[in-house]
């Protein structure tokens, strides 16, 4: 397996579904064996050097790579959305064991991810395939792995999406009580278009599915702090979040206006100290 890390990171193209075929093997064997096992200890080894080997390919060859591996670890999870207001609340690990979700999805989710913001930024969103939406949307319940759960949020990326009902599903998930996971992909899309994600939170308060205010609006206050949205280990901050820079965030200022109007329009300001600012605004 380390003979095939380390000729994918050099670009080689076979040795990249090596690798994976191997660690998704190796994972499973360790989880096989309970507590008697190392699952977490080649987790946190091999996790950064496999996501390495993975975007070596993927920067040369692009979208139909991925797919292919996307397609050929696909989870077997699916989701009645049309049901999400009956769902229970999150409550944490909901799915603690890996039945449904493939071992390496914390690799997929991550270079997914990536893959994302870099296609977006230099092609537009129309240039992100839909399938990877429909990929990291697969996992906003959580699959007993926190580091694929955090790193799908970069869903968020996909934010008015000409093929993907991206603004439908987050109001599904949201009328779910699955806030924290939606928050976080809404502070991704602002990264992405803080107009059009500053929209979608009207829209979202404005069909009265919000149960819990703080937990979406939090993200703007963590922004305004200068802090990036949560994820795995490995991610390229300096690369693929330009937007930071002495100053802060590049707010429009008609953007604060609306996301203040918001924060009043909902009653979240009635908790919050005179005078309050977006910082003050946690969980």
């Amino acid at each position: 397996m380390t003979d095939a890390i380390e000729q994918a990171q050099q670009g080689d193209e076979m040795a990249v579904y090596q690798a994976l075929a191997q660690y998704e093997q190796r994972l499973s064997d360790e989880w096989s064996q309970h507590e008697e096992g190392d699952y977490w200890g080649f987790h946190r080894v091999f996790f950064g050097p496999v996501v390495e080997g993975l975007e070596t390919i993927v920067d040369r060859e692009g979208w139909p790579f991925l797919l292919d591996v996307l397609d050929a670890y696909w989870p077997e999870v699916t989701y009645d959305f049309d049901t999400y207001s009956e769902h229970e609340a999150f409550g944490g690990a909901e799915r603690g064991d890996f039945d449904e979700y493939p071992h390496v999805s914390h690799v997929l989710a991550t270079v997914t991810g990536k893959q994302l913001v870099r296609t977006r930024r230099a092609d537009g969103v129309a240039a992100i395939p839909a399938e990877a939406l429909d990929y990291l949307l697969l996992f906003h319940r959580h699959p007993g792995d926190t580091q694929p759960w955090i790193d799908s949020m970069s869903y968020g990326w996909g934010i008015g999406h000409p093929d993907h009902p991206f603004e439908d599903y987050i109001e599904m998930i949201v009328d779910g009580e699955y806030e924290i996971w939606a928050g976080t992909a809404i502070e991704h899309a602002i990264h992405a278009d803080q107009h059009a994600a500053t929209t979608l939170l009207e829209d979202l308060f404005a069909a009265d599915v919000v149960s819990d205010p703080a937990q979406l609006l939090h993200i703007v206050g963590t922004i305004d702090r200068g802090y990036y949205p949560d994820s795995s280990d490995h991610w390229d901050w300096e690369t693929l979040y330009p937007e930071f820079h002495a100053d802060g965030f590049d707010w429009d200022p008609a953007v604060r206006d609306r996301l203040e109007s918001v924060v009043v329009d909902c009653g979240l300001a009635r908790q919050l100290p005179d005078n309050w600012e977006f910082t003050d605004i946690v969980l």
